[in-house]
């Protein structure tokens, strides 16, 4: 392996720099350089822009800025794109970071202090560092890899604490694809389509942030493309009529969030997007201290042809799967990601003494981190269980660690502390047996804890350009609350359908929404307090204790109040982590999950009862986007 450094200087030191460069690849067999863009073999050349090719694909990066400017693909289908810049040009893929600066904030990137190349036969890494820390204060590095024949182009950061002061809202590294050629997107293979053009988007009127009302009545917004967030592995991309650039991610452990945040992946602009850290959703800002390192990805970015956007899209689920098997990526060398050193932590889960009937996420994190959905600055290395609840979580870092456990249809997680990795072995934990927490007899329950709200009725939202939505995933569902359900749902267990007659969202008023968003759908605004009703028959004992658990999905600055035939058994105004996580208004299903158990005596029961919900104080017109997301609701009673 041979390591070239070039430090950004006068035009007459790099050209020296570029001269004996020029020698020392010419003489070295582990290396060729480029001298036109021919795709015959792995190169590389050095001048204003760095050139980076193989028999597959080619690249020019701009060395001041680290962006990307051209791409072109060898396609075996369409000869044209051969000659064609895939990209928009003058530095289309870019990095982009929002972030605090001794309380100011600023929207930065890096600027290149040095480049290095590191290349073999096999492989060409070049590692950008950037300079500037007056304006962004991080030792940050990143890598843009191409491997031999391969139609993949690899993207790697490490960012490094140096000093305080400094926040991040968002890091992220995008790519503006050319828009003549990319007309299309997949983010799940079936959220798939023509992307909305520019000029579509132009005359559209806007009635969100990022979300347009064209005029067949139909309404886009990029967060109807969140990613699959509930996988490990994804993969999403754009497409043309015969050429795909997918974007692989394979083990997200740098995720800030863990297993279950969601973030953008594709939209309007021809937009490919891998966010590093993103507060969407309601994840805390990342806070680095003194110490702190982080290897963001590698994450892939893979381009091929096919006859159909399906066709493109299934070969790239193939090529994640291939990818899969490579993690962690033995190219990255940097100690902080510790390629070769890694263990693995393996067992069996059982859910009341046999495996769990749905789904089950197992999550290893750092002995400190109580909630994954906040931790930002650690790594989180998952793993779902199969169906006999054998588990591996793969390629973790040695240390000792946190087990937390999910699963759907369990109330609460499963804990397990000092879960020691060595580095080359596995940490066979065995069987673990989960007992599902119990609080007495179950007497009634409404929805399924899986900290989704998806179950539930939602009110029709409008309809989108993006084919196979999910009713909560179309803008507006809220704006129709007050016609589905004038009267707040009035719902009498054993009778009623969650489906069908609870909504998956509680609103602090009637109408919720701004009024120019109200007089889209014809709704006059009401700004009374809502009253949710659930009716239930009882004829246990007067004496005991109940127990209410609440789990909700989402939140925006909002508290609940409940009242059991008259009498209040809970007023939360607030609840602990962020004010808000906005997933009612980004289109999601759920965002922060939070769990409340309120304890009340058994004689406050009644042959027939009514438990209410309603705000936990006096609202106002300022309470048109403030709600709740319900995951479950349950009652227990003494045994």
């Amino acid at each position: 392996m041979i390591e070239f450094s070039v430090v950004i200087m006068s035009k007459m030191s790099i050209k020296c720099i570029i001269a004996g460069l020029t020698l020392l690849l010419v003489h070295n067999s582990s290396g060729q350089q480029c001298n036109t863009r021919s795709f015959q073999r792995l190169c590389v050349t050095d001048g204003d822009n760095v050139v980076l090719e193989n028999e597959r694909l080619s690249m020019t990066i701009s060395k001041t800025r680290g962006q990307i400017s051209a791409l072109y693909y060898n396609s075996r289908v369409d000869n044209g794109i051969r000659s064609t810049n895939l990209l928009r040009g003058g530095g289309s893929g870019y990095y982009i970071a929002n972030i605090g600066v001794d309380g100011n904030s600023l929207t930065v990137g890096p600027t290149i202090a040095d480049m290095k190349i590191t290349q073999s036969a096999e492989l060409i890494d070049l590692a950008f560092t950037h300079r500037n820390t007056s304006n962004w204060p991080i030792n940050f590095e990143f890598h843009l890899v191409l491997e031999r024949n391969s139609s993949i182009f690899y993207y790697y950061s490490i960012h490094k604490y140096l000093r305080d002061g400094y926040t991040v809202g968002q890091l992220r590294w995008a790519i503006r694809a050319n828009a003549d050629t990319f007309k299309f997107y997949s983010v799940d293979g079936k959220r798939a389509g023509p992307t909305p053009t520019q000029q579509a988007i132009n005359s559209a009127q806007s009635v969100q942030d990022w979300t347009y009302l064209f005029a067949d009545g139909s309404v886009y917004s990029k967060y109807q493309q969140i990613s699959a967030n509930e996988d490990i592995n994804t993969v999403f991309g754009i497409y043309g009529d015969r050429i795909g650039l997918s974007l692989l991610q394979t083990h997200k452990e740098w995720v800030s969030g863990g297993p279950f945040k969601q973030d953008l992946t594709t939209h309007t602009g021809q937009m490919l997007l891998f966010h590093e850290h993103s507060g969407h959703y309601g994840t805390p800002g990342l806070v680095p201290t003194e110490g702190w390192a982080k290897v963001y990805g590698p994450i892939g970015f893979y381009l091929n042809d096919g006859q159909s956007l399906s066709q493109m899209y299934s070969d790239a689920q193939r090529q994640l799967s291939d990818e899969e098997k490579k993690w962690p990526y033995q190219f990255v060398t940097a100690p902080e990601y510790n390629a070769q050193g890694r263990g693995s932590v393996s067992g069996v889960l059982h859910v009341d003494g046999s495996p769990n009937e749905e789904w089950v996420y197992l999550i290893l994190t750092e002995p400190h981190v109580d909630d994954p959905q906040l931790e930002t600055a650690t790594y989180m290395y998952s793993a779902t269980a199969k169906e006999n609840g054998e588990f591996t979580i793969p390629a973790v870092r040695p240390g000792t660690y946190k087990l937390q456990v999910i699963a759907k249809g369990v109330v609460g997680k499963y804990v397990q502390n000092n879960i020691n990795v060595q580095g080359n072995k596995n940490n066979d934990l065995g069987t673990i047996n989960w007992n599902q927490e119990s609080n007495g007899q179950l007497l009634w329950q409404i929805g399924v804890p899986d900290r989704n709200s998806a179950e539930f009725k939602s009110p029709p939202g409008f309809p989108s350009p993006i084919p196979n939505l999910e009713e909560y995933r179309k803008f507006g569902t809220w704006l129709r609350y007050s016609i589905e359900f004038p009267n707040d749902p009035n719902f009498t267990v054993g009778v009623s359908d969650p489906a069908k007659d609870w909504c998956y969202f509680m609103p602090m008023i009637k109408t919720p929404g701004f009024p120019d968003q109200l007089n889209l759908v014809n709704v006059t605004q009401n700004i009374q307090p809502t009253n949710w009703k659930v009716r239930f028959d009882y004829n246990g004992s007067s004496e005991g204790t109940a127990t209410l658990t609440l789990g909700l999905a989402a939140r925006v600055r909002a508290g609940i109040r409940a009242v059991i035939n008259g009498q209040e058994i809970l007023m939360l105004d607030s609840f602990d982590g962020p004010v808000g996580d906005s997933a009612l208004f980004r289109q999601a299903a759920h965002g922060i999950f939070r769990q409340q158990i309120v304890t009340f005596s058994q004689s406050l029961l009644q042959e027939k009862n009514l438990l209410e919900f309603t705000p936990p104080g006096a609202v106002s017109q300022n309470h048109r986007d403030r709600m709740v997301m319900w995951d479950f609701l349950r009652l227990e009673v003494s045994n």
